[in-house]
């Protein structure tokens, strides 16, 4: 399944790099990249919840106290920069999709949340 993972995620750097090599006039061919990126993202997610049943109790709890810290630091980040995302670089900021990040973390810990339950374990 990890190989699959692997395979999905190489179509969607390919897919990525065609959409920003496209000229700004091919609205086709930019739409059928979109729609190809979605089913990408979509096989990604239901690849990664087999990947994660199939997980041990302990792969769960060390994966969710990584996403935790994770939904923390972008929370921090959002507190430092006033409410805007933003990622620091040597020497400079630019913006990030705090957003988008947080909201894909905490699908993704409730996702593992569940499947504890269903083993039994409480972990709140």
């Amino acid at each position: 399944m990890v190989g699959g993972m692997s395979s999905i995620l190489r179509e969607l750097a390919e897919v990525q790099h065609q959409l920003v090599s496209l000229s700004k006039d091919a609205e086709a061919q930019k739409y059928a990249l979109l729609a190809r990126q979605e089913e990408l993202h979509t096989r990604a997610a239901r690849l990664a919840e087999q990947i994660d049943e199939e997980c041990s109790t302990q792969d769960l709890l060390a994966r969710l106290a990584e996403l935790r810290w994770q939904l923390r630091a972008l929370n921090r980040q959002r507190v430092d920069t006033g409410g805007r995302p933003m990622v620091r670089t040597q020497g400079a900021s630019r913006p990030t999709v705090g957003q988008a990040s947080s909201s894909r973390i905490e699908a993704r810990i409730q996702r593992i949340l569940a499947l504890l339950a269903k083993r039994g374990i409480d972990v709140r």
